[in-house]
């Protein structure tokens, strides 16, 4: 029998035309390419515009006296008990915390599977090695953006290891395709310390007087939309570039693949442990050559398709990107391979399927 399914999305996680949270829109991929998405509903807290698919927004779910996570699991529980009677999966997205109340809250009769988006051992109700023990012992199974986010779980564990799955996130290869390229290197993410922008935008002054017919684009915001300490420092280094550098501020999805589908190179040079690093994909997924730092979940994406930068400092990033630079050949394979791993490894309906797979056992 074809499991019903009701994707539990974090609280206050958005998805809109202006703004897509990353957790929504992975689920949203993995739902419309699903078999099962005409049983699949998904379950927010925010107005959403999920097309075609089956979204339900709880209003009103806050309550004064309750603790917010226990006052959304509570919601969410009684929307499934009162209009979602033929549910027979819910997949509760990176909370584990809320996981732990619908397990109380819920029919013994439902299984409760919960997908890491990030590092488990970082989220309040997973810190701890019992608490992972409880979840292996309680869900019906754990899905994990990446093997990187799976060993993280894992840690410490000695039993429950067959419930742990890695389920890598996915993009529609078929609708994000090479265009022309231009001269142009770009880094799509907010400046901020872990993201790396500081180096990279060091790194860019390195090379650009030496390469005067290529052009820097820089497509982000810091986390509050204010000018910190380190985007003044990172703005000072691409302020050296004159008209050889165009700084976007915050753009859309769509346009931040149309840059990745145009640019002849992408840089992402994250300095922390991604969980998977889903704008290597999209970068991939545009054809660009990569050049990355590899760490956490990077690394599963990248492979051999690109090109490593560590330790990242801005010199290594310089020396990466210089050897693109002036060897089309290195450029255009590193092209190619990019995108041809982005489509026989990560494309939507591929690990659609895989999780369809799972969601059958």
């Amino acid at each position: 029998m074809n499991p019903h399914i009701a994707i539990i999305l974090p609280p206050r996680e958005q998805y809109s035309a202006q703004y897509k949270g990353a957790v929504a829109l992975c689920m949203a991929d993995f739902t419309r390419h699903s078999a099962f998405q005409a049983q699949t509903v998904i379950i927010g807290s925010t107005e959403a515009d999920f097309g075609e698919l089956h979204y339900v927004q709880l209003r009103h779910w806050k309550q004064w006296y309750l603790r917010d996570s226990y006052a959304y699991a509570r919601a969410c529980a009684r929307w499934i008990r009162e209009h979602g009677h033929d549910i027979t999966h819910v997949e509760v997205q990176n909370r584990p915390l809320i996981f732990r109340y619908l397990a109380q809250l819920l029919p013994k009769n439902i299984q409760l599977y919960l997908h890491f988006h990030n590092d488990s051992q970082t989220m309040q109700g997973a810190r701890r090695i019992a608490d992972r023990k409880w979840l292996t012992e309680y869900a019906a199974g754990i899905y994990c953006v990446s093997e990187y986010i799976r060993q993280q779980f894992l840690t410490g564990l000695i039993t429950g290891q067959d419930k742990v799955h890695t389920v890598h996130n996915g993009i529609d290869t078929s609708t994000h395709v090479p265009q022309t390229k231009t001269r142009s290197i770009v880094y799509v993410g907010r400046i901020i310390q872990e993201k790396g922008a500081l180096p990279l935008a060091e790194a860019f002054t390195f090379i650009a007087p030496h390469y005067p017919d290529w052009h820097f684009v820089v497509c982000g915001v810091d986390r509050f939309e204010m000018v910190s300490d380190y985007e003044r420092a990172t703005h000072a280094y691409l302020s050296r570039l004159g008209e050889q550098c165009h700084y976007t501020g915050y753009i859309d999805h769509a346009a931040v693949m149309q840059q990745f589908c145009q640019a002849a190179i992408a840089v992402i040079p994250s300095v922390w442990q991604e969980p998977f690093g889903r704008t290597v994909l999209e970068a991939m997924t545009g054809g660009a050559a990569v050049v990355t730092s590899g760490f956490g979940g990077i690394a599963e994406v990248i492979g051999d398709a690109g090109q490593l930068a560590r330790p990242l400092t801005a010199q290594r990033l310089a020396d990466a990107l210089e050897l693109l630079l002036k060897n089309d050949e290195l450029l255009h394979d590193k092209q190619h391979q990019a995108r041809a791993r982005a489509v026989a490894m990560f494309d939507i309906r591929l690990v659609a399927a895989q999780l369809d797979d799972l969601r059958r056992l």
